[in-house]
Formats: structure tokens, C-alpha cells, sequence
């Protein structure tokens, strides 16, 4: 059995490509497991002294552009935000959790990556998030509100971030496969075409 564990920060338009890429390769039969794992970024970036790509650099071009190479040979709707990059994904990542709880995760995943990257929403305002909550997945956004401004729902995502830390993940998106870490978005995605059986 392939179990892959995927570790995800919205903010991150690599890991919306290796997001759908994932949800394809499952599909297939490829993955037989696959769990996510919420890391907020910009902890990570605090705690290894990095940050977001400045807009403008060499590597910020090299990113967008490479991004969207990667994501049409994949066969990928993408759509750069240059303009909200970097993007604040705090509330939809604490979101996740929620989701979780209702049993809605993997859709609020794809929900949330989708608006984001496909359909260049912004992902801070409730307007984007409403819909998503109540109809893309019939919940109630009030609870959703309420839960993700909790101190215990603020306190999970301090600590799976610290805990991805002390596992050795310094970014996103990262992958646990069989427990073996993986990290970047072309070289997991050919490994994960080519390698699992």
C-alpha cells in the first residue's frame, strides 16, 4: 500500500498543483491513502528564518512561470495571483480543521485551493468563503466563523506546525510517503507518476 501524507499550506500555489495532481493520481489507484496535514508557511518561514519569495525576483519570475509550464502539462487550471501574493491564508487553514470535523475535508481542500488559484478569488473575504461552506458543502458558516476564531482551533495549527517543524519540513508542499519525506512540486510529482506501483 502507498500511503501518502500531504502537507499543505493554501497560501502556496505549488501546492495547489500537486494538490490536483494527487486527487488524480488516487483516482488512478496509484495512492491507496491519502491524508492531509495543515502547516501555516509563515510559521515554518519564522522558525527557519526564510520567507515568500520577494515579487520581482529572479526566483519569484522562475516560480510563476514554471508554474504555469507544470500546470498545463498537467492538466491543471491555474491562475497566478500576483496581486494577493503573498497570499493570507490564516482563516481557511484553521477552516480545515473544521471541515475535518464535519467530515468535509477533502472537498474543502479542493474548494478552497480552487478558488484560489483557479478561480483567482480572494480566500481573506467571506464572500469567498460563504459559498463555499454553505453550498459547495451544506454547512453552516456561522459554526464555521465561531470555530475558527477558538483558541483551541488557533492552538491546533500553532501546534501541527510545529510538529511538521520537528519532523524536519522547512516548506510546502511536503510529502510523507511510507513515512519517507519528500519535498517540491515536479521532482514528487514525476516520482509519484513513475515510482508507486
Amino acid at each position: 500500500m502507498n500511503n501518502v501524507e500531504f502537507l499543505y499550506d493554501f497560501s502556496s500555489p505549488n501546492c495547489h498543483v500537486a494538490h490536483a495532481k494527487l486527487k488524480d493520481l488516487q483516482t488512478k489507484g496509484k495512492i491507496k491513502n491519502l491524508s492531509f496535514s495543515p502547516v501555516l508557511l509563515g510559521g515554518l518561514f519564522k522558525s527557519t528564518n526564510d520567507s515568500a519569495l520577494p515579487k520581482g525576483s529572479l526566483e519569484y519570475n522562475y516560480m510563476a512561470k514554471n508554474l504555469e509550464r507544470l500546470s498545463k502539462t498537467l492538466d491543471v487550471n491555474f491562475k497566478f495571483s500576483h496581486d494577493r501574493f503573498p497570499v493570507n491564508s490564516l482563516r481557511s487553514m484553521r477552516g480545515s480543521y473544521f471541515a475535518k470535523e464535519s467530515g468535509k475535508e477533502s472537498e474543502y481542500i479542493q474548494e478552497i485551493f480552487e478558488a484560489c488559484w483557479s478561480q483567482d478569488k480572494d480566500i481573506t473575504q467571506d464572500s469567498t468563503l460563504k459559498p463555499i461552506i454553505e453550498d459547495s458543502l451544506g454547512l453552516d458558516f456561522s459554526r464555521f466563523l465561531s470555530f475558527i476564531e477558538k483558541d483551541e482551533t488557533k492552538q491546533k495549527l500553532r501546534s501541527d506546525t510545529q510538529n511538521a517543524l520537528e519532523r524536519g519540513v522547512f516548506g510546502a508542499p511536503t510529502f510523507f510517503i511510507d513515512g519517507d519525506m519528500y519535498w517540491g512540486t515536479p521532482e514528487i510529482l514525476w516520482y509519484l507518476e513513475n515510482e508507486l506501483k
